[in-house]
């Protein structure tokens, strides 16, 4: 009786806690779930260069090794290494007596030759009258027109040997083959020379213009021209007047534009690259052969380009991006192809059309499906200050 006494008040109180559950329960089911106000971008059309960055390297528009066309002893150096060369200048002088002697010899040997052509053209001139009043035979007219054919053959052959005498005599003054700098000289006073020994003398450089070769990923081209072919607004730029912008090792600007003027027709199967190269002024000499640099190449054009603002875009656990639309007074998630930035702004390439509002501010607060409230960025700045008052409080 003492155990069922003790019992009975709490048996009592069950019916009276099961319904102060029930009551608080009815209460959080009655109260409203919170709005969140985000404001809200949208999406309009822009014209948007389509942009490739290529690494490669600057390569002199044209260069020439210096080689000597004869043999002998190198006698003098006649320019300053690093200077500026023109086309015809006299770089060096080779030890000339030997040429000069073969030219003299052959020009005693053609007028020697031509003194006995003068002399068997008269031989056959009266042979040839002669002939006619029979004081002659025929055989012995035969005779002396082979003479003068042989003597006029030969006249043609030392002709033609005093010409490569005076070749090789001027190839003694090593000229420059073409306008540029010049590099270091290999050799120096003394050294003895070749024809066209396999080490060359020095080096030209024709730096202005100057050209800059680029690789491009083979993969990256055909997915470029797949997508402006696929695109019905992208437009692929005239390929004579693709423009390019350099930016240099040290991240400085290139302050002339270049253009594109040659796209390679294979892969190079050891990069899979293809390689591309641009023209670029140089008149200061600002660029020099073989210096790294990075290439910004305009390939063509989106006149319907999207760019959504970089705080906009969020990206899930496997760094895929995505950004909240506002529809119907809900947010949305959508995946998105983003390119590359433009100031502040992702240039979408798939997942947005134009007219769509994405979510901006309060983008923190929100989730898939939730209610939305369109609002000013006032508003919203107002709504995060009350709800930072009420944490402190």
């Amino acid at each position: 009786m003492v155990k069922l006494r003790i019992a009975l008040p709490f048996l009592m109180l069950f019916p009276l806690l099961a319904t102060g559950c029930d009551s608080q329960q009815q209460a959080a089911n009655n109260v409203p779930m919170r709005v969140v106000r985000v404001t809200t971008v949208e999406l309009v059309p822009q014209v948007v260069d389509i942009e490739r960055e290529l690494t490669g390297r600057t390569t002199a528009y044209r260069w020439a090794e210096v080689r000597p066309e004869v043999g002998g002893i190198l006698k003098e150096r006649c320019f300053t290494e690093g200077a500026l060369v023109k086309e015809g200048d006299v770089l060096y002088r080779i030890e000339p007596d030997t040429y000069l002697a073969a030219l003299n010899k052959a020009r005693a040997d053609l007028a020697s030759a031509q003194a006995n052509l003068n002399v068997t053209r008269l031989r056959e001139r009266r042979t040839a009258g002669m002939l006619k009043t029979k004081s002659v035979s025929q055989q012995d007219y035969d005779d002396v027109k082979a003479a003068l054919q042989e003597a006029q053959a030969a006249v043609k052959s030392y002709k033609a040997a005093m010409e490569s005498a005076e070749i090789n005599y001027r190839r003694t003054e090593v000229r420059a083959p073409i306008s540029g700098h010049i590099g270091i000289s290999n050799f120096t006073a003394g050294a003895l020379l070749t024809a066209s020994q396999a080490t060359p003398l020095t080096t030209i450089y024709q730096t202005s213009p100057m050209y800059v070769e680029l690789s491009q990923s083979s993969d990256d081209l055909y997915a470029l021209k797949k997508q402006l072919s696929a695109s019905k607004t992208a437009q692929s730029a005239d390929p004579t007047k693709i423009k390019a912008t350099l930016t240099m090792a040290d991240g400085s600007h290139y302050s002339e534009t270049g253009f594109l003027n040659f796209t390679g027709v294979d892969v190079d199967q050891t990069t899979n690259t293809i390689t591309l190269r641009a023209e670029f002024p140089n008149a200061k000499d600002e660029l020099l052969p073989g210096l790294f640099v990075r290439a910004n190449v305009i390939m063509g054009q989106d006149p319907h380009a999207i760019l959504v603002p970089q705080k906009a875009v969020l990206r899930d656990l496997q760094g895929r991006p995505y950004v909240y639309i506002f529809k119907d007074g809900k947010a949305e998630r959508r995946f998105i192809t983003v390119g590359r930035t433009i100031g502040n702004d992702w240039y979408v390439t798939d997942g947005l059309e134009a007219g769509e509002k994405v979510i901006l501010d309060g983008i923190s607060n929100v989730r898939s499906g939730m209610s939305v409230e369109e609002v000013t960025p006032e508003a919203t700045k107002d709504s995060s200050q009350e709800q930072a008052a009420g944490g402190n409080d």
